[in-house]
């Protein structure tokens, strides 16, 4: 059996399919098997695939004709043979060192269940510095504790950096396959049952963006299949350790109250909200910033999403006394 299972999945890819597993094989780690799923692709990206199986027995082409990541990785886990699960996207590159260091350290931190890598950015769009913006947030958290109390900005960790225990996906469930963005669900359904997240401090992946990838283009990574995934998983923790405590929001705009009422439709009633300058939200209470709750007397949720903001925030609410994951939590 081989200690590692590479999923990568492809639909139409084939500019950029050849060099991704070209960056499998190089691994100086050579214990693995890749499966290269084939999502549906009209191009060449099959006839790439064909070649790399037949001159190397450790990678197999799977099919899943239904289009949809989600499904593809799906059908992925259920040929996996390895004790490891690493992600590959077909348009990446991971670089040479990326499995023998992450095995390594899994190895020798059992507690750790999903470990990521920080990632070297590239791009071909004019505009993209929110996107460089990301991935420097990204790489910036390491811990598993800063992986825990971010999972609510945006998904912490880059999906293709990922290598996981083959064991939680049979504990805790593989990929969801409705309209949702499928790598942060998975990671916040998982950090809700436990599993501990870390990040090596080393970039050993490149990070292509472009124009055409799937974060840009599909409905599943849209501003509201985020949020009401974050909703439903903000509501679960929130529900077991409330404790009567009141729920307040952190910001008054349209957006802020539009993703509030996303939250109570989850079953959290929120009590109040709070911002720099007052402005009523008919219906609920208002406490000026300066008057918040002490520890443990409230729970505050932030939706402002203006970047650089939720440092601020914070940083502002630590200066009270307040803990980040048990009196507050930034969710934007």
């Amino acid at each position: 059996m081989p200690r590692i299972s590479v999923l990568l999945p492809y639909h139409n890819a084939a500019p950029t399919l050849d060099a991704a597993i070209n960056s499998i094989a190089a691994q100086t780690h050579t214990d693995w098997e890749l499966l290269l799923i084939n999502n549906a692709s009209t191009d060449e990206s099959t006839a790439f695939a064909k070649h790399w199986a037949a001159k190397d027995d450790r990678i197999r082409l799977i099919e899943e004709p239904n289009i949809g990541v989600a499904r593809a990785l799906n059908t992925g886990l259920a040929h996996t043979q390895g004790r490891y699960i690493a992600r590959m996207d077909a348009d990446d590159i991971s670089h040479p060192e990326r499995f023998a260091k992450q095995v390594e350290f899994l190895e020798t931190h059992p507690e750790i269940g999903v470990l990521g890598t920080q990632t070297t950015f590239t791009t071909s769009v004019a505009k993209s510095i929110g996107m460089r913006w990301f991935t420097q947030w990204q790489n910036a958290i390491l811990k598993p504790h800063d992986h825990y109390v971010k999972r609510f900005v945006d998904a912490p960790l880059a999906h293709p950096t990922v290598m996981f225990r083959r064991e939680l996906v049979e504990q805790h469930g593989g990929y969801d396959t409705g309209p949702l963005p499928e790598d942060h669900e998975l990671w916040l359904r998982w950090m809700d049952a436990g599993v501990r997240f870390a990040k090596l401090p080393e970039e050993l992946l490149t990070w292509n963006d472009h124009a055409h990838r799937l974060s840009r283009t599909h409905a599943n990574y849209s501003v509201d299949a985020f949020f009401t995934t974050k909703a439903k998983w903000l509501a679960k923790p929130l529900q077991r350790k409330l404790n009567d405590r009141p729920v307040i929001i952190a910001g008054t705009s349209m957006m802020c109250r539009s993703r509030a009422r996303m939250l109570e439709a989850e079953g959290i009633a929120v009590h109040a909200f709070t911002d720099v300058k007052p402005r009523l939200v008919p219906g609920y209470a208002f406490i000026p910033h300066g008057e918040l709750p002490a520890s443990g007397e409230a729970f505050i949720v932030s939706f402002i999403s203006q970047r650089g903001t939720g440092d601020r925030i914070a940083e502002f609410l630590a200066s009270r006394g307040l803990v980040e994951g048990a009196d507050f939590v930034l969710a934007a």
